[in-house]
């Protein structure tokens, strides 16, 4: 049996932790596979707020730039290291202003962003996360452009691209169902937004329900549930923690959970005075991907 996959995105606040403080034992890939993903590769837009295809990173390149990266990849290499394509903002929508123009635009300069993470080994960039939560588009155009760029970095011999993952929410799930069909050999994992729901999910069985429903659109062994740490998110968030984990846990007990991912280590690492202990999220989430299905039938 494959190990199970935590992912988590980092770099996406403006006051960002390093990677060489994010603490080491949730970073333990002898029980799981550990991801982290880097956030956000934006476009540029112009007045109109049509897309270019000229992505730029957003994170800190303090600490989250190519030095940095690689001393982390060197001191912890079976860990990957993903970049996240998109933006969650209204303001970074998937809106090209030409297909052709954006889809070259966006091949040629996620190649150069990707290239200036070398080491001498080679590129140290193992994957790209496809994180567009506002599409302006058809399902076609989106696929076009999308998959255009997923195939031509994944089949780039110059780069190290084996980790594919998209990130769908219920906003804008046709999109990527569709994208994922169109490219289904070439994307790894669908990350299911479970903190934009349009309805709130008060139940375990409301949780394990949507989850179903997706695996049905979805191979069952590419979906991972996520939740979020983010203050913001979680004023409006459709979903609690304690049911979020209880569903995990739920799917866990009936060998349905191959992994999760969590929005994000920035907020995880500083959370509001008074409501949690750091990383409290990360670990009971850990725990229950490392507990045997045994031990957790009780539960």
């Amino acid at each position: 049996m494959s190990k199970l996959i935590f992912r988590e995105y980092i770099g996406v606040k403006p006051s960002s932790t390093s990677l060489r403080d994010f603490p080491s034992d949730i970073i333990n890939s002898n029980r799981f596979e550990f991801q982290f993903i880097l956030g956000f590769a934006s476009e540029e837009y112009d007045r109109d707020g049509k897309g270019n295809g000229n992505f730029k990173e957003t994170w800190d390149v303090e600490y989250f730039g190519p030095d940095k990266v690689k001393e982390f990849k060197k001191n912890n290499p079976k860990v990957k290291v993903v970049i996240s394509i998109g933006g969650r903002a209204v303001e970074t929508p998937f809106l090209p202003a030409e297909e052709t123009v954006w889809t070259r635009q966006a091949v040629n300069s996620l190649k150069v962003l990707i290239g200036k993470y070398n080491s001498e080994s080679g590129n140290i960039i193992d994957g790209i996360d496809i994180n567009y939560e506002t599409i302006k588009t058809s399902n076609e155009l989106f696929v076009n452009c999308i998959g255009e760029v997923i195939t031509k970095l994944k089949n780039d011999d110059d780069l190290n691209i084996d980790v594919v993952s998209i990130a769908p929410s219920e906003k804008n799930e046709l999109h990527y169902r569709d994208l994922f069909y169109a490219n289904s050999a070439n994307i790894n994992w669908i990350d299911y937004q479970f903190y934009n729901q349009k309805n709130y999910v008060s139940r375990v069985k409301d949780f394990l329900g949507i989850f179903d429903n997706l695996i049905k659109g979805y191979p069952p062994q590419k979906v991972l549930p996520g939740i979020s740490t983010d203050p913001n998110d979680n004023k409006d968030s459709k979903i609690s923690r304690e049911t979020f984990i209880a569903g995990c846990i739920q799917l866990k007990k009936h060998s349905k959970l191959n992994g999760v991912f969590l929005w994000n280590a920035n907020d995880s690492a500083h959370p509001p005075p008074g409501q949690h202990e750091p990383y409290v999220v990360e670990h009971s989430l850990q725990d229950i991907l490392t507990t045997p299905i045994e031990k957790l039938l009780d539960r």
